[in-house]
């Protein structure tokens, strides 16, 4: 047995002292690496393929939104920051979203942590007989890592990225290279974010006016880097204000023809605006806000009007007894000592001096409700209830309390008057045999009806939901690649004359959602 190990042992030194006679180890084995790269998201066709809220598009201009491929550059840089490897300028034919590229064992690769960084649509590129121009990203500069990491897209003067040239896409993705075949896949994004406003008329009756739309003052960059690398080196300052109006949106806030307002129909939805933009990110906790200035025009409106429905003061509780008897009609109530009127804030019985009886405040108007030898008072205006007077004040309160009266008027709850003292409602104690009277004059209401125009701004924060735990939170960055498609359904109510608007939130776009 010792024998046959010294054997083997003999054997195996043997065979690894000619394979390193040879040169062949794992270390050299030769290296190939292929990369799989492809727009996210996007669905091919043309623009037949796309009925969207842009039918009207030329084919130049659905094809610059970065769905396609056309250019393309893709480089290796190793963990020393150095570019090892690299293909530049290749042109991808047919309008594709897919490309594969490969880097053979010429291309000599090492093994070990690599950094994949690609650039899509970065230069001028022709389909058909029409040049796609890329004038986002300007000059192309690669000569280095540092070169590669400060190449910059600009928007225009208005923070808007331009519609007319090609959207460029980018991909910084880190990967591991090992002997032998790799296979690298990755998806490049739009450098820019797209944001759309939409708003639904909810009104069945009346065209809405959007006057103006603006922007804060962070919503977007004048400037920003080609490469994300995950840091907040890609957010740019100063951040600037959109311009609504800028006519390199894909569809700027216009107001209609000869019109200084942009008018939706009723029941009818509108995009009023929808642009592609630069990331950008809140500073110091703040956000993102859009205003927007409406109108309803002709909006009819409706009101409670109280007045005086007979100048004959009732002093006797059978003739307010008689009135009793229909559902808690409504009083005035006078004070014939003080010669005012009770009114009511949102603590106390007040006293009010009232001089126009056809358009009576509801705070100065009761409903006297009445059980048995019971009688209760509620404030039109508060829905309050009158409380037991106590020695220094007359309060207000949810609770209802149950007041007598007596022939004269008196009104009494517990062992207290009620009764005025100048400027200040207060209980005066029975006993003392001086009771204040009281007369009540009855009310009338009715419901007035007006038309007038109904304008309202309104400052809006940018929010989006977790689409997992579904809560809605403000935004505190726009990415590259999000599309902020936002609907705002505004109405009115005819009652209170009040417009009505809600805000829905929107999911986190990037890669998940089509673009266009």
């Amino acid at each position: 047995m010792s024998y046959l190990l010294r054997y083997i042992s003999v054997l195996l030194l043997l065979v690894l002292t000619a394979c390193q006679g040879e040169g062949v180890t794992v270390d050299d084995e030769p290296i190939s690496l292929t990369l799989k790269l492809a727009t996210g998201a996007v669905t091919r066709g043309n623009v037949t393929d796309h009925p969207s809220d842009a039918t009207s598009w030329s084919q130049s201009e659905r094809v610059v939104d970065g769905r396609y491929l056309y250019t393309l550059s893709v480089y290796i840089v190793d963990a020393a920051k150095n570019i090892v490897a690299s293909k530049e300028h290749i042109v991808v034919n047919d309008q594709a979203s897919e490309v594969v590229v490969e880097f053979d064992k010429s291309s000599n690769l090492k093994r070990g942590v690599h950094t994949l960084m690609a650039v899509a649509n970065y230069s001028d590129h022709t389909v058909g007989n029409t040049t796609l121009d890329s004038g986002i990203i300007g000059s192309w500069k690669a000569g280095n890592y540092t070169d590669l990491m400060n190449n910059k897209i600009a928007a225009n003067s208005s923070f808007v990225s331009p519609k007319e040239v090609i959207q460029p896409l980018s991909l910084m993705k880190e990967f591991e290279i090992h002997a032998g075949g790799n296979f690298v896949e990755g998806e490049l994004v739009r450098t820019i974010a797209r944001l759309r406003i939409e708003v639904k008329n909810n009104s069945g009756s009346l065209p809405l006016k959007i006057n103006n739309l603006s922007f804060s003052n962070n919503f977007a960059q004048q400037n920003a880097y080609v490469f994300d690398d995950g840091t907040d080196r890609k957010y740019f300052t100063p951040t600037g204000a959109i311009v609504a109006t800028s006519e390199q949106a894909l569809q700027p806030f216009v107001r209609d023809a000869g019109a200084a307002y942009m008018s939706i129909p009723k029941q009818m939805s509108a995009v009023v605006y929808d642009g592609y933009q630069l990331e950008s990110k809140v500073i110091e906790n703040g956000e993102f806000t859009y205003t927007l200035n409406l109108s309803y025009d002709g909006a009819s409106t409706q009101g409670v009007v109280f007045k005086r429905a007979s100048s004959t003061a009732i002093s006797r509780t059978s003739a307010l007894n008689d009135l009793l008897s229909d559902d808690a009609p409504y009083f005035l109530i006078y004070n014939t000592s003080s010669r005012t009127y009770l009114g009511a804030d949102d603590s106390n019985v007040t006293v009010a001096s009232i001089s126009n009886f056809d358009a009576l405040s509801a705070r100065n108007v009761w409903q006297v409700t009445r059980s048995g030898n019971s009688y209760y008072f509620q404030n039109v205006e508060t829905e309050a209830y009158m409380q037991a007077p106590t020695n220094n004040s007359a309060t207000m309160g949810a609770n209802q309390v149950s007041f007598t009266l007596a022939n004269g008027i008196t009104m009494y709850a517990g062992n207290r008057y009620l009764g005025v003292d100048g400027s200040t409602v207060r209980g005066y104690n029975r006993t003392n045999n001086n009771p204040v009277n009281f007369t009540f004059y009855e009310v009338s209401k009715s419901i007035s009806s007006a038309t007038e125009t109904l304008n309202r701004e309104i400052t809006i924060p940018l929010t989006s939901i977790n689409p997992v735990t579904q809560q809605s939170s403000k935004v505190t960055a726009i990415k590259r690649n999000d599309f902020i498609n936002v609907l705002i359904t505004v109405s009115y109510n005819p009652t209170s004359g009040e417009f009505d608007f809600h805000v829905e939130d929107w999911g986190t776009g990037g890669g998940q959602v089509e673009f266009n």
